[in-house]
This record gives C-alpha cells, sequence and structure tokens, in this order.
C-alpha cells in the first residue's frame, strides 16, 4: 500500500521516516498505524454535520409547515 506525504502529497518508499520533496518528517512507525488526533476530530465533525444538517432541515419543513397552517 503506498504512502503519501501529509504536506505534499508525494508518493513515498515503504518505511520512510521522512519525505524526500519537502523534508517534512513523516513520524511513521510500524507500532503506530492508527488514526491521528487530527483525523478523529475531522471524522467526528463530519459525521456530526452528515447528522445535524438533515435533523435541521426536517425541523425547519415542520415549522414552516405549522405556520402555514395557523395563517
Amino acid at each position: 500500500m503506498p504512502v503519501w506525504c501529509p504536506q505534499c502529497h508525494a508518493m513515498l518508499t515503504e518505511g520512510s521516516t521522512e519525505c524526500p520533496r519537502c523534508g517534512a518528517n513523516l513520524g511513521i512507525s510500524d507500532d503506530n498505524e492508527g488514526f491521528s488526533r487530527s483525523d478523529i476530530a475531522w471524522f467526528s465533525a463530519y459525521t456530526i454535520g452528515i447528522l445535524i444538517i438533515p435533523l435541521i432541515i426536517i425541523v425547519a419543513i415542520g415549522l414552516i409547515c405549522i405556520f402555514a397552517f395557523l395563517i
């Protein structure tokens, strides 16, 4: 599986600890192949957005229908 530099998006060789293109320290080790905290934060934000936006739309449509019925 190819590894990509998070800063310049260059394809890296397996086991690289530094990007040859931009020199970014990758901090990749064989022990740590999980998600970073920033990955989890972005995933959580997307998930919350996907869940809350339709809920807001449904509530808005419901309120419009209620106000239209009262008028």
